[in-house]
């Protein structure tokens, strides 16, 4: 039987609570993370940058943010992805694990579906139907999945 994946209509932001970034201070793995656990993951969020290798610790509670579609930055504190890779001659990146597990999934799946909205319709902003044609290609598939395995390692090695 062929590997499936069924859009739930989960939305980039559903990944956004914690988000591995490189530290403004030692250039290691540091973390963004939502301050609020009990909140639904959400754009306006306080969050609290830390680092567990230089103890480097900024808190951020703003109403706006930066929301860089093309830049590989996280969007509270503007700091590079800790979880990026070139890939297809792109930067294939991810905040976080399940972010991984989740284009894994996609990107690993020979059949896409996706539920139809019954109030709704067909919905367009789940992160399934955002993703970049070249992340989607079939053609790509094993270089994205050698991507993602490159992202994962990463994050390993940061312990």
């Amino acid at each position: 039987m062929e590997k499936r994946f069924e859009d739930t209509g989960e939305g980039v932001y559903s990944f956004m609570d914690e988000t591995f970034v490189v530290c403004p201070q030692c250039s290691g793995c540091a973390l963004s993370r939502q301050v609020e656990t009990t909140d639904r993951p959400g754009w306006f969020s306080p969050r609290r940058l830390t680092c567990r290798n230089c103890a480097c610790v900024k808190d951020w509670a703003k109403r706006e943010i930066y929301r860089g579609w093309y830049r590989v930055c996280d969007d509270y504190f503007e700091l590079p992805l800790w979880l990026q890779t070139p890939c297809c001659g792109k930067v294939l990146w991810a905040y976080n694990e399940r972010h991984i597990s989740f284009l894994e999934n996609f990107v690993g799946a020979r059949l896409r579906g996706r539920v139809r909205d019954v109030k709704y319709g067909w919905p367009n902003r789940s992160l399934a139907s955002r993703l970049p044609a070249w992340i989607k290609s079939a053609k790509n598939r094993d270089e994205v999945m050698k991507g993602l395995s490159r992202l994962r390692a990463r994050l390993q090695d940061a312990g």
